[in-house]
């Protein structure tokens, strides 16, 4: 028996259309592994924004991050090299160490717009590893870029305290 032509067609269309809505959700996927989101925190309050931000030997993935001044910013830094190596923000006084297989989550909040750099203490100088938090806005505090960072280890690595 054969099939008729238009059940032939809806079921190509069908199958094209299932590929294409599969290769659209990896690719979104992707997309916000490296980007900051904004989520609501479950206790209510402002939003807070949330950012993966990887280590290797000797870079940092991505380079930019953005945060808006006066909200949280939680910032998942996981090392993905061989080499031990810091996550450091001089203008928030943030400085974690994070050793070769491990993340740290960092949380944060600036209060003031600008351009901030972070880097490692040990690569900055003899391999250019650092980045840039852009701070968009005005907080509510008028501390003058002091932010209240908070430090935690998460994952099953070593936090050296």
């Amino acid at each position: 028996m054969r099939t008729p032509p238009a059940l032939f067609v809806f079921a190509c269309f069908a199958l094209v259309a299932g590929c294409a809505a599969s290769a659209c959700s990896s690719s979104d996927e992707e997309q916000t592994s490296t980007r900051a989101s904004a989520t609501t925190p479950a206790s209510g309050g402002s939003p807070s924004a949330s950012v993966s931000l990887e280590q290797d030997d000797f870079f940092f993935n991505p380079t930019e991050i953005a945060a808006q001044a006066g909200s949280p910013l939680t910032v998942t830094v996981k090392n993905n090299g061989k080499a031990t190596h810091t996550f450091t923000i001089d203008a928030l006084s943030v400085d974690e160490t994070i050793s070769p297989g491990s993340e740290k989550t960092v949380s944060l909040t600036p209060v003031s717009g600008g351009d901030l750099q972070f880097y490692c203490r040990f690569h900055k100088a003899s391999n250019g590893m650092q980045g840039t938090l852009k701070v968009s806005g005005t907080g509510a505090s008028s501390s003058g870029g002091a932010a209240s960072p908070t430090a935690t280890t998460s994952g099953g690595g070593y936090s050296g305290y």
